[in-house]
């Protein structure tokens, strides 16, 4: 999914979601296959970007897994006074994976937990209620 959504490779996203697949972000707003495709494709490619993704706890029940994982993007962002700041973005979500004919398939990530750090101060924290 990572390397498919940096090469914005939208055939590649879409081969890995179900077909009712569902993103809900921070704020509680969902979207489908599309739209999710379309805002990754707006991103601006960051040469500086940095990113792992791991995954904190994974469980299955016959054709479903969820799965918990954490998000650290980091990179350095130039303001318009010329001078850097270093950002990170610390996500937390949970994922419902189903197992389609063999193939398994994101069908809904939720985004539960975002806090976003410049220059290693905390600036924004929210819990999707």
């Amino acid at each position: 999914m990572k390397s498919a959504m940096a090469a914005r490779d939208d055939k590649a996203v879409a081969a890995l979601l179900a077909a009712d697949f569902v993103s809900v972000d921070i704020s509680g707003q969902s979207k489908g296959t599309a739209e999710m495709i379309q805002e990754v494709d707006a991103l601006p490619k960051d040469p500086l970007r940095v990113s792992t993704t791991t995954v904190l706890s994974a469980a299955q029940n016959g054709n479903t897994a969820i799965v918990l994982q954490r998000y650290d993007m980091k990179t350095i962002k130039t303001v318009s006074d010329g001078s850097t700041r270093n950002v990170e973005l610390v996500t937390i979500s949970t994922d419902t994976w189903v197992n389609s004919n063999g193939v398994w398939l994101i069908q809904r990530t939720e985004t539960d937990l975002m806090d976003y750090y410049v220059n290693g101060q905390q600036v924004a924290h929210k819990v999707r209620q």
